[in-house]
């Protein structure tokens, strides 16, 4: 079997770190793996058995390139997780939807390019006094601001965003900077296991380039249910999703983030999750090994 762990343009030295325990659990059964990039024309798509989106980190830049490229090679080769899936999550509004079937999403004005809004009035009309301001296509922390009412520097950064493209505005969780994000890996619909992202102190950001740190941990049974039924609700057939939770100022979980592009699955922090991730993969090429098994994708 030919399998692809698709990359970016900018990643590949960071992508042998990130991605080498599941490549090795796929080589073990048999598999050969390629890195290709997405955005590279002369790599043949129809030639590997299956495509599962890995590293892609360079798509918010190019989102309409991107989705297009994931488009074309899903006509040429199994694409985990589906174009339609990639084009439907590389933009935040599709909280709106979880939100409308019930999930616990964090609070969220929505903001279109070229709106003229003034910060101060939509957080006096919300009843917050701070605010996290982000773009709805983006990834890690790039475009993410804290922001407090009655500062100036805060209404310059909302309109630098709302230039490029479409905003989010959502209230400050403090509880980010004590019990950080918890991440939570689901593989084919049953969780992996979870991370722990917790900031530097006298920082909110979880990010390790700004400081954070990875806790590996094991999510309980509400967590392990929730996470679950975020991705079944999500309608769609994801061999790989990663549920990213805030706790509000009471400690019940929010959603901050569905990502089932790219995600970040934290294999340096739990090797041994390769193996489960590369089980179902292999499950999914090969449907007849047993009762239990996936079908196949077109």
């Amino acid at each position: 079997m030919q399998v692809a762990l698709v990359t970016g343009s900018s990643e590949l030295d960071f992508v042998a770190d990130v991605d080498v325990p599941l490549v090795t659990a796929l080589e073990a059964r048999g598999v050969t793996v390629t890195q290709p990039r997405w955005d590279d024309p002369d790599v043949a798509w129809e030639s590997f058995d299956a495509a599962v989106v890995r590293t892609t980190w360079d798509y918010p830049q190019r989102r309409d390139e991107f989705v297009a490229w994931a488009a074309a090679a899903g006509e040429r080769t199994r694409l985990w997780n589906p174009a339609g899936v990639l084009r439907w999550n590389t933009h935040k509004s599709y909280l709106l939807e979880l939100e409308e079937r019930g999930a616990p999403v964090v609070p969220t004005a929505w903001l279109g390019q070229g709106d003229r809004i003034r910060l101060d009035e939509l957080l006096q009309a919300r009843g917050w006094t701070e605010a996290i301001v982000k773009p709805a296509v983006g990834a890690g922390a790039s475009g993410l601001q804290r922001i407090r009412a009655g500062d100036p520097a805060g209404q310059a950064h909302l309109e630098a965003q709302l230039a490029a493209g479409d905003v989010l505005v959502q209230p400050y969780l403090a509880s980010v900077e004590t019990r950080g994000e918890l991440s939570v890996v689901v593989v084919d619909g049953e969780v992996s296991h979870a991370v722990r992202k917790v900031p530097e102190g006298g920082e909110f950001r979880i990010h390790e380039e700004f400081g954070g740190r990875n806790l590996v941990e094991e999510p309980d049974a509400d967590t392990v249910a929730l996470a679950r039924w975020i991705v079944e609700s999500t309608g769609h057939d994801l061999l790989l999703a990663r549920v990213d939770l805030l706790e509000d100022e009471v400690g019940q979980p929010q959603l901050i983030e569905l990502e089932a592009t790219e995600p970040d699955l934290f294999l340096r922090s739990v090797p041994e999750a390769g193996e489960r991730i590369a089980d179902a993969v292999v499950a999914r090429l090969r449907p007849s090994d047993g009762p239990g098994t996936r079908p196949v994708e077109g």
